[in-house]
C-alpha cells in the first residue's frame, strides 16, 4: 500500500494543481481530489484488490468500488463525487472515458435512487431543526471566544467556513454593506445590512479584534501559525462539540448559511418553499428577480442555486389564494404556546402595533401578544431575542405560523 499511495501521490503533485479548463486549482479543490483518490484506492486494497500502480486502474476495480459504496449506503451526492474525481484521474493517466456514471455500474438500482438531489426538501437551517442558535453561540462563547463570533458572523452574513476563518472585519465594513473578498473561487461580493442585528454584530465583532486581524485562529497549539487547513480542522471540532453534526443534531455548519438565505428570502418579502411559501404567492417574474438578488448575497449568480438552500418553488405559475396569509395566521393562532402569548412590554409595543397593522392589511386581525410570539420566533432567527421590523415584515409572520402550524 505504501508503494501505491507514494506513486499516487507523484501522479497527483503532477496534476492536480490544475483544473481541467487548464486554469490553477484551488488548494481546497487539491485538497478534494487527494483525500477522495486516496480513499478510493485504500479500499480497493481492503477489498483484495492487488493493485501495485495507480495507473493499471480499471473498470473492474470502478464497478467492485460502486458496488461497495452503494451496499455501504453511501450518498448519490457521493457517489457521484467520488467517479468524479475517478473520471478526472483516467484522464491524466491516458484512460480517457473509461469511467461512466453510476447507473452504467448499477444497473439494477433505480435511477430514482442515484439521482442526486440539488434542491432542499426541507430545510436546512438551525433554527428549522429545533437548535436555539443563541444558546449555541452562548455555548461557542464558554469554548472559545474566537468560535463564538465566528457563529455570529455565519449567521448574520451567510459566510462559508472558509470565508469565515479568514474574515478581515475591519476591512469588509462599507457602512452600509459587508464587501466580502476572501471567497470562494476568489469572487467577491457585496452582502447588504439590512438588520439593526447584522450592524450590532459587525460592530461587536471589530471591537474585538485589531484592524488587520482576521476572525480565525491566529495560532496552532504547539504556538505555531496556524495555516487555513487547522482552521478549518478546528471549526469542524468546535461544531462538534457544541452538538452540532449530521449524527448530533441533524445539521451542519453549512446549515447557518441556509439559515442566512431563508432570512434574505423572507426580508425581500418571499417565503422560501423550506418554510411553508409557493410559487404562487407573487408574479413569476418577480419572485426570479428575489431569487436572482438572494443569489447573489450568497455568492452566486444563478436563481436555481437558491433551491439547494431554501427548496424549489415549481413551475406552477397559478397565484396563490388571496387569503394565504389569513389562513396561515388563523391555523397558527390555536397552536401557539400559551407561555409565548405573554403580554407586551411597552419597549416593544410601537413594533407589535405596527406589525400587527401589517398583518390587517392582509386580512388577518391578531392581538399584539400573537403578533409577538411570530415576531419572537422570527427574531430568534436572526440570533436575537427581538428584532427591528424593516420595510416589509408580513412574509416572516406568515413564516414563523407556517413554523406553529407544523410543529406539532
Amino acid at each position: 500500500m505504501d508503494s501505491l499511495k507514494t506513486q499516487l501521490d507523484a501522479i497527483l503533485a503532477k496534476h492536480a494543481g490544475t483544473r481541467v479548463n487548464g486554469s490553477v486549482a484551488s488548494d481546497r479543490t487539491s485538497e478534494a481530489a487527494r483525500d477522495s483518490l486516496h480513499a478510493s484506492f485504500a479500499r480497493l486494497v481492503k477489498l483484495g484488490f492487488r493493485l501495485q500502480n495507480p495507473e493499471n486502474l480499471g473498470e473492474k476495480h470502478i464497478q467492485a468500488l460502486c458496488n461497495f459504496w452503494h451496499e455501504n449506503g453511501y450518498k448519490p451526492k457521493t457517489i457521484q463525487g467520488n467517479l468524479s474525481q475517478l473520471r478526472i484521474f483516467c484522464r491524466w493517466i491516458g484512460k480517457g472515458e473509461m469511467v461512466k456514471d453510476a447507473a452504467h455500474y448499477l444497473p439494477d438500482v433505480p435511477r430514482e435512487e442515484l439521482r442526486v438531489k440539488t434542491t432542499a426538501e426541507k430545510s436546512k437551517s438551525w433554527a428549522a431543526n429545533g437548535i436555539d442558535v443563541a444558546e449555541k453561540v452562548r455555548e461557542a462563547d464558554a469554548i472559545d471566544w474566537r468560535f463564538g463570533v465566528m457563529l455570529r458572523m455565519a449567521v448574520a452574513f451567510g459566510l462559508r467556513r472558509m470565508e469565515v476563518v479568514q474574515c478581515v472585519p475591519w476591512k469588509v465594513d462599507r457602512v452600509n454593506k459587508f464587501a466580502a473578498y476572501k471567497t470562494k473561487g476568489g469572487r467577491p461580493r457585496d452582502i447588504y445590512i439590512d438588520t439593526n442585528e447584522q450592524r450590532k454584530v459587525l460592530d461587536h465583532v471589530k471591537a474585538l479584534l485589531k484592524p488587520n486581524e482576521r476572525m480565525g485562529w491566529l495560532t496552532q497549539c504547539d504556538g505555531s501559525k496556524a495555516s487555513l487547513k487547522y482552521s478549518l480542522a478546528k471549526w469542524n471540532k468546535m461544531l462538534a462539540k457544541i452538538g452540532i453534526t449530521k449524527q448530533a443534531s441533524n445539521c451542519t455548519g453549512h446549515g447557518l448559511r441556509a439559515q442566512y438565505a431563508e432570512n434574505a428570502a423572507l426580508i425581500a418579502d418571499m417565503i422560501p418553499p423550506t418554510l411553508g411559501g409557493s410559487g404562487g404567492q407573487m408574479p413569476r417574474e418577480v419572485l426570479d428577480v428575489k431569487r436572482v438578488q438572494v443569489s447573489e448575497l450568497l455568492g452566486h449568480s444563478r436563481k436555481s442555486v437558491t433551491g439547494a438552500y431554501y427548496g424549489t418553488f415549481g413551475r406552477d405559475n397559478g397565484h396563490d389564494a388571496p387569503g394565504r396569509t389569513k389562513d396561515a395566521i388563523s391555523a397558527a393562532v390555536p397552536l401557539i404556546p400559551a407561555e409565548k402569548l405573554k403580554s407586551v412590554p411597552q419597549d416593544r409595543m410601537n413594533d407589535c402595533i405596527r406589525l400587527t397593522a401589517e398583518l390587517m392589511t392582509a386580512s388577518a386581525f391578531v392581538e399584539p401578544s400573537v403578533t409577538q410570539a411570530l415576531w419572537e420566533h422570527h427574531s430568534s432567527r436572526h440570533c436575537t431575542n427581538w428584532l427591528v421590523p424593516g420595510v416589509h415584515n408580513i412574509a416572516a409572520l406568515e413564516a414563523a405560523a407556517n413554523h406553529f402550524a407544523t410543529a406539532r
